[in-house]
């Protein structure tokens, strides 16, 4: 069992900084404009942190425990701080980070200022300490970091703050999430990204009130526990979710729901100008097919056709009942159904068609081609064949 934990563990550590690269590397637009960039730095402080549990209690590198113990103790206090800022831009309550917001960083200076003179020891005194926790876990909470405050008070104030921060980030879901359960990210990702942080608040419970009053944890701690094994095992499932949704790693995604939501302006368009708008539309898209491109965008199709997004929406709401982002799930699904009509699914895979009639992800596209067909694409594919 101590060989399957250890591997998880390796995992974990990997997809935190894999998650880290694919942030970077999948970012569209400037990227510290981006929600994602709270998202970046909350997975670094987070792969540090398993990165450190995983030398000291799962396999021993006196050096990385070293620079990591104590010197990066005061960053936890930014990992509750920055999920709660990457809800809230996802959410499109708030995305710019404002003048109120670094008082959000004032708990973390606190301890950083408290813990300099740590980070000024030696190395070799930095090591000694390393080994005194390897061979006590009570060494963990009784060492003394900070000049001023105690390891154990800055556990309760981390306790406190994470609590609050994890109540204000559900309740911003459950005031700003969307009726319809089509963004993923919206819908999936973020209630996991919450959980993710309900079961790190119990983690630490764990570790720092129960694991030093266990007999059997006074000399060493190996880190194998029921308790680890399903924080763990939670943590692989949520950061292994990123090859099921992807969708999370594009901004438009998010920026063209709030795009969608946009109120109409008080007026109204003639029904000459709907007439025309919508020959344009209709050439354009039999001619070019834009909706083909995962970054298709409501902003692209007026630059496009040199018609104000607000016409668009107008159009959209007067003649379809419907927004910009419904009509391009339909545009998709249209040309998903005549992929399969041509026989295509007897060639490619079903996943392969939602990929090239512009979906991100194969759920994405068997969830929105039942909701408007009524049937999966296998069952349609299926019933097509028997014709």
């Amino acid at each position: 069992m101590h060989e399957i934990y250890k591997f998880g563990h390796s995992l974990a550590v990997f997809m935190s900084f894999f998650i880290i690269l694919l942030l970077l590397l999948k970012s569209s637009g400037p990227f510290f404009k981006s929600p994602k960039r709270f998202l970046f730095f909350y997975f670094l402080f987070f792969g540090l942190f398993t990165l450190l549990h995983y030398c000291l209690f799962i396999e021993w590198h006196v050096e990385v425990v070293a620079v990591l113990l104590g010197n990066f103790d005061a960053f936890y206090y930014l990992l509750y701080p920055l999920a709660y800022l990457y809800v809230r831009a996802m959410l499109k309550v708030k995305v710019h980070f404002s003048y109120y917001d670094w008082f959000h960083l004032l708990p973390f200076a606190i301890q950083l200022i408290d813990m300099l003179p740590y980070a000024f020891t030696s190395f070799a005194h930095k090591v000694e300490v390393a080994e005194l926790v390897k061979f006590d876990v009570h060494e963990l909470v009784q060492q003394q970091f900070g000049f001023l405050l105690s390891t154990r008070f800055h556990f309760y104030v981390k306790l406190i703050l994470s609590s609050g921060y994890i109540f204000y980030s559900a309740r911003l879901y459950l005031l700003h999430r969307p009726e319809r359960p089509k963004n993923f990210i919206l819908h999936f990702w973020i209630p996991g990204f919450l959980v993710l942080q309900v079961l790190l608040v119990l983690f630490l419970v764990y570790f720092f009130l129960i694991v030093p009053h266990l007999e059997q944890y006074k000399l060493t701690y190996q880190g194998n526990t029921p308790w680890n094994y399903l924080g763990l095992g939670s943590y692989l499932v949520f950061s292994l979710s990123v090859f099921y949704f992807p969708e999370f790693l594009y901004e438009p995604y998010i920026i063209e729901e709030r795009e969608a939501k946009l109120k109409i302006p008080h007026y109204e368009l003639s029904p000459e100008k709907l007439i025309e708008i919508e020959t344009k539309l209709d050439l354009y898209l039999e001619e070019y097919k834009p909706f083909l491109k995962t970054s298709f965008s409501l902003a692209q199709l007026s630059s496009a056709l040199d018609i104000p997004v607000h016409h668009f929406n107008f159009y959209f709401r007067k003649t379809q009942q419907s927004n910009f982002l419904e009509q391009r799930m339909r545009w998709r699904i249209r040309y998903a159904k005549e992929l399969i009509d041509a026989g295509k699914d007897k060639v490619h895979t079903l996943e392969a068609i939602g990929f090239e009639s512009g979906f991100q992800s194969r759920t994405t596209f068997f969830v929105n081609f039942k909701e408007i067909v009524g049937e999966s694409p296998s069952a349609y594919a299926e019933r097509k064949s028997k014709l």
